[in-house]
């Protein structure tokens, strides 16, 4: 119980300590007139691969009853100096175990300096795990995220992920590769728009630690965009 209060402590001091970068606050997400078709394709590539679900975590399941809580940050490397924010907010993550094999997961967050959010699901599927017979764990993982907030678009990103693992006793390397897609479809008044499907591939490799009940775990995606991830939960 002392531990489970420091990691809740923890995921509190981390969150205000944390808060949307400089451009993201200062930024809503809206359509500017004269957008064109691609502008408004690279505009969805870019929400999409920041939308995503990360994994930010190891392939071992839960267990049945058993709940992973914890808050994740990502950030993005975009290429660009016309899309120079990100939705680098804090995310609130859920997870719970159904039974041996099966996971599954909710996240939201909403940017309380500017007009946008995301909700989204996943599941975790395990298909090996490791033991004596196995020397990794491997798994599957379909996602789907969607934007919320802004009046004039609307994003939703759905990704596949395959991903590989091994445990060193508290450490816990993992990488995978996904395919992912992107849909984003206009409202606004000032322009008219086709909706756009963007769709590709990443690869991502990160390191995740647990020590009691405080799991800690960070990785790098590279896709269209470099994007980086943090996460801290408690497991309970």
């Amino acid at each position: 119980m002392r531990t489970f209060s420091i990691v809740i402590g923890t995921l509190a001091i981390v969150a205000t300590l944390v808060p949307a970068s400089a451009d993201a606050q200062s930024s809503d997400i809206n359509l500017r007139p004269g957008l064109t078709d691609q502008q408004f394709e690279a505009l969805t590539s870019d929400l999409g691969a920041i939308l995503r679900f990360r994994q930010l975590g190891d392939n071992a399941a839960l267990g049945r009853g058993n709940v992973d809580v914890s808050l994740q940050f990502a950030n993005a490397r975009l290429g660009d100096s016309t899309r120079s924010w990100s939705l680098s907010f804090p995310r609130v993550v859920a997870r719970v175990g159904v039974n041996d094999r099966v996971d599954i997961g909710a996240w939201g967050g909403v940017n309380a300096d500017s007009n946008y959010g995301l909700v989204g699901v996943d599941t975790k599927i395990a298909l090996l795990r490791q033991g004596p017979a196995r020397p990794v764990s491997l798994s599957v993982r379909p996602s789907v995220t969607s934007l919320v907030g802004p009046s004039d678009l609307w994003v939703g990103n759905a990704s596949v992920d395959l991903s590989v693992s091994r445990a060193f006793g508290a450490l816990a390397p993992y990488a995978g590769i996904a395919t992912t897609s992107s849909l984003g479809v206009e409202w606004s008044k000032d322009v008219d728009l086709d909706p756009v499907v963007d769709e590709g591939s990443l690869a991502y490799a990160g390191l995740s630690y647990r020590w009691r009940s405080l799991v800690v775990s960070a990785d790098v995606e590279k896709g269209d965009l470099v994007t980086y991830g943090f996460r801290i939960g408690t497991r309970f």
